[in-house]
């Protein structure tokens, strides 16, 4: 049995790979601008699992040996708080303090929290799909593009954090002690054992009602489904039988 537990902050300009060439520092004249959370930054990581095999009958004599001995439980439990979410401009992501034209070249901006919003939850909302806001799309009224002057910070990768995640996988497997040098393994594996739904960030992916292409009456929902880059998603079966000799 063992667990890890991990409290954190992750703070930066901006951690990009070199490839990403069309992406530029908001304001390349004060590149402290963009200084805030990374895209990686979750203030709490916990991870815990264990594998047990009951002690007794484990030479699997006779009927009741057979039946009672040779199991084998294990299970994973993983959890974590949500990652930074960016809050796109009208302009997409460039031009508000004069880098990137939002056509070739992009920055990392932040629309600005104009007041206080209820967020990093999925929201039920009547109708409509679940959103990250507490107030549903009309949280859009609470953000503002930046203004060149008054603006210093822009939070880096995100000035509010998107949606905290938890997840257990289970594996049981059974030894059937046929003869000496024969037996029957038969195992099951069950990835997201309560078939718990870990929807997927907005990603920043809607404007703040101006951006083209982006619909306000979208702001916040969380239509992706189920996380496949963090532990969620559906639930799903694996059974299989191993034959030793």
């Amino acid at each position: 049995m063992q667990s890890n537990f991990t409290y954190s902050k992750a703070l930066g300009t901006g951690a990009e790979v070199q490839a990403t060439s069309s992406f530029t520092p908001d304001d390349p004249f004060d590149l402290q601008r963009q200084y805030g959370y990374q895209t990686y930054n979750r203030k709490f990581v916990y991870n815990f699992f264990f594998v047990y095999q009951p002690p007794l009958f484990k030479g699997q004599s006779g009927l009741l040996g057979r039946a009672l001995g040779g199991w084998t439980l294990s299970s994973v439990f993983s959890a974590g708080s949500g990652a930074p979410v960016e809050i796109f401009t009208s302009t997409g992501d460039g031009q508000e303090f004069g880098a990137g034209d939002n056509s070739s070249y992009f920055g990392n901006e932040n629309a600005v929290e104009i007041a206080s919003v209820k967020s990093g939850h999925a929201y039920s909302q009547a109708g409509n799909f679940p959103n990250m806001f507490a107030a549903g799309p009309s949280a859009v009224n609470n953000f503002r593009n930046p203004i060149l002057g008054l603006d210093t910070r822009d939070c880096g990768f995100g000035c509010i954090p998107g949606l905290p995640y938890w997840n257990v996988d289970l594996s049981i497997r059974k030894n059937i002690k046929v003869a000496e040098s024969f037996s029957l393994e038969l195992q099951g594996v069950f990835a997201n054992i309560f078939n718990h739904n870990q929807f997927l960030d907005p990603d920043g992916f809607f404007g703040i009602g101006l951006t083209p292409g982006f619909s306000a009456g979208g702001f916040g929902e969380l239509s992706g489904g189920s996380a496949q880059e963090e532990p969620g998603g559906n639930r799903q079966i694996e059974v299989g039988v191993r034959i030793r000799f």
